[in-house]
């Protein structure tokens, strides 16, 4: 998700307010208000929903572990627990990754080579989830499997790699898929929104403050780890947050690699072993979500839900509040009592921290670590103190405590650092590359069958329906037109809400409206997909609104949904770009607002305005999770939309664990689904190439 800086919206007081001003702004106000409501009745719904669960098991529900709905047990600590766990790992790889390409990027690359990298990373953002489940299944599994073998003989000793908690935990499967390797694929899949924003936020530091410490004869190292991250350090922290946020939603990927669930069984601190998330919990427990568990499912939303409001409403603030608070390094000089208590604070968090992991590290590794950081801490003071004092310390000592006295050091870290930030980069890339490979080559052997493209899943030609083709050459035609028709359906509802509400915040949203509007439209960008599917399935499938269980229709609204937020706040931003003195000009002859809005600033942006849409078509046709809950799944074309409808990512993730021909035909859809993204986020690039979209 991309976060931009909050500049003031282009508000104009002129124009002769006329009926056709206030019915046009009338219009705007009535859609950008529809973001809050749609927020506010994710909530209620979620809410009602559970208040059945709520009151029967209470606070169980956080606190105990057992979850079996033939004896009425809801206990949903081990899902919170697997969440977190998986989440961290993200935030520790994926952010320590993430963080390495976006200093690439905004300090050692060439102009030549920013571009296409900082394309090649966002193309992560693209891939489906479900395509990185497939991934994780025939790349990072048996890989991580091999892996955590090694890691279990050698570190036994450290709980987290050995008998967990209590030391009973088993030796780790040699499939490979458990909470750390469901980690390790949410760390890839978060770089592209960790990085993106890490660059954005390091790029508005002063080229002055780096300037003045290369002066001084510091490297290039020395200038980024003194002058440019701390500056951005606020919007840095607020990107691992929405990284963080974003780990938490994921549903598909994850459920292929977390294991299953262990539901009886306390958490354990063995990160090799299996486990089930939130989101994988309700993805999975579609047919309880229609039975007595359903208000149980929805809490588990409610839950997630409110932990992503906290996540991402903390992060973006800091993203927002740490691009607009980077200070030349003279305005933050000088020490005081606030100061320096900040600063004792500030080194009393890491040994604080790792006596937190006691559990996962053993009581010896956590002292171990501190003892060695606490002396290294006590050994910079004393060499402070002495040179304060006109003393020295052993020259050893010295180096010791502060090694960039020495020329040589600072010069060898600094080609290090350098080259750990290249590693980074390409650690970057690799996957998407071995995603490309894999897919192309498993699904061409599909895509190249003889009626592949052309029938459904029961055998029927999609042409002519009395035509049976041979047994085995079944294919994909009807997931091909439920994504059609769906993604097509769900566009013609979502594009008008979301640039009419865009123009809302724009050209009328500097007041306390518009910022409520602009707020949860970042809020409701950053809802998990699995939140909006439990959303349909409440509010559409079980009150059969669309006549069938699941329906295609179902699934158009929640991917609508989904991409207003993304259209609207592009929408605002690249209006907000199309000079004042443009609306000011039409303005002084007399036209009224709301035609100077359609037929001169609009016009303007057309073309940023299709890559916002484009942008959010490609969101929306890679999501698997809210049409799992929604239009489910069909194997034929004959009730289009009124009943269940197959999409391409439905399609993979029902066919993936079949038999060799649903596999093969599996890799087939997910070539498909590949191409359909691609061809959209070029289509983007295209038409970013033009002047306004490149200054946005």
């Amino acid at each position: 998700m991309a976060v931009t800086t909050t500049r003031r919206p282009v508000t104009l007081t002129g124009g002769s307010g006329n009926r056709g001003d206030n019915i046009f702004k009338g219009l705007t106000v009535v859609f950008a208000g529809l973001i809050i409501l749609i927020v506010a009745a994710f909530a209620i719904i979620l809410v009602i929903n559970s208040t059945d669960s709520i009151g029967k098991v209470g606070l169980d529900f956080l606190t105990t572990y057992d979850w079996s709905p033939d004896n009425g047990k809801f206990g949903a600590l081990v899902f919170i627990y697997d969440t977190f766990v998986t989440s961290i790992i993200a935030l520790l790889v994926g952010g320590a990754v993430s963080l390495g390409v976006a200093i690439f990027l905004s300090e050692y690359a060439p102009d030549w080579l920013r571009t296409p990298i900082s394309f090649v990373v966002e193309l992560l953002a693209a891939i489906p989830s479900v395509i990185f489940g497939l991934w994780g299944v025939a790349v990072l599994a048996p890989t991580m499997g091999s892996l955590d073998n090694s890691l279990f003989k050698g570190l036994n000793f450290i709980p987290m790699f050995g008998g967990g908690f209590d030391g009973q935990d088993p030796e780790p499967l040699p499939n490979g898929r458990n909470l750390l390797t469901a980690g390790i694929v949410l760390s890839i899949m978060i770089i592209p929104t960790v990085a993106s924003i890490s660059r954005d936020v390091l790029r508005t530091v002063p080229d002055s403050q780096r300037e003045g410490l290369l002066a001084l004869g510091a490297t290039k190292w020395q200038t980024i780890r003194k002058a440019v991250l701390p500056a951005g350090r606020r919007g840095i922290i607020g990107a691992l947050i929405l990284g963080f946020g974003r780990a938490v939603g994921e549903t598909v990927a994850v459920s292929y690699l977390v294991g299953g669930a262990q539901n009886a069984l306390p958490p354990s601190g063995q990160i090799f072993n299996t486990g089930e998330t939130i989101s994988t919990k309700i993805a999975n427990s579609r047919s309880e979500a229609l039975g007595a568990a359903f208000s149980a499912i929805i809490e588990l939303g409610l839950v997630l839900f409110i932990i992503t409001l906290i996540v991402n409403g903390l992060a973006l603030r800091l993203v927002n509040r740490g691009v607009k608070s980077v200070k030349p390094l003279a305005e933050k000089s000088g020490t005081n009592a606030a100061t320096n208590i900040g600063t004792w604070f500030g080194r009393l968090l890491f040994p604080i921290f790792v006596l937190l992991l006691t559990p996962y590290l053993s009581i010896w590794v956590s002292l171990a670590i501190v003892i060695v950081w606490g002396a290294y801490q006590l050994l910079r003071v004393w060499d402070v103190r002495s040179k304060e004092a006109g003393r020295t310390i052993p020259r050893p000592l010295e180096v010791l405590a502060q090694p960039q006295v020495s020329f040589s050091y600072r010069k060898v870290m600094d080609r290090i650092m350098s080259g750990i930030m290249v590693f980074a980069t390409v650690l970057a890339i690799v996957p998407l590359i071995s995603i490309l490979v894999l897919v192309v080559f498993n699904g061409l052997g599909a895509v190249f069958q003889p009626d592949f493209l052309t029938s459904t899943q029961d055998g029927r030609n999609i042409f002519d329906q009395s035509k049976v083709v041979a047994s085995g050459n079944d294919g994909i035609a009807n997931a091909i037109l439920g994504t059609l028709a769906i993604v097509g359906l769900a566009s013609l509802i979502g594009i008008p809400i979301g640039i009419l509400a865009g123009i809302y915040l724009s050209e009328y949203g500097n007041n306390r409206f518009g910022g409520a509007v602009r707020f949860t439209a970042n809020v409701l960008n950053s809802i998990p997909s699995i939140i909006v599917g439990l959303f349909g399935l409440s509010v559409f499938v079980n009150n059969h609104i669309f006549a069938a269980n699941y329906s295609g229709w179902a699934g158009c609204i929640v991917l609508a949904v989904m991409m207003v937020p993304i259209i609207s706040r592009n929408t605002e931003e690249v209006l907000r770009l199309v000079p004042v003195s443009l609306r000011e000009a039409a303005l002084s002859l007399g036209l009224p607002q709301w035609k100077v809005t359609m037929t001169m600033v609009i016009p303007a942006a057309t073309g940023a305005i299709v890559t916002g849409i484009l942008l959010g078509v490609a969101r929306i046709a890679g999501e698997t999770a809210p049409l799992l809950l929604t239009a489910s799944t069909s194997s034929n074309w004959r009730s289009p939309m009124g009943g269940p409808t197959t999409a391409l990512t439905t399609y993979i993730y029902a066919n993936i664990s079949g038999n060799p021909t649903q596999q093969a035909h599996a890799w087939g859809a997910a070539l498909a689904i590949v191409v359909i993204i691609f061809i959209l986020v070029f289509g983007i690039r295209f038409l970013t190439r033009s002047r306004l979209r490149t200054s946005l």
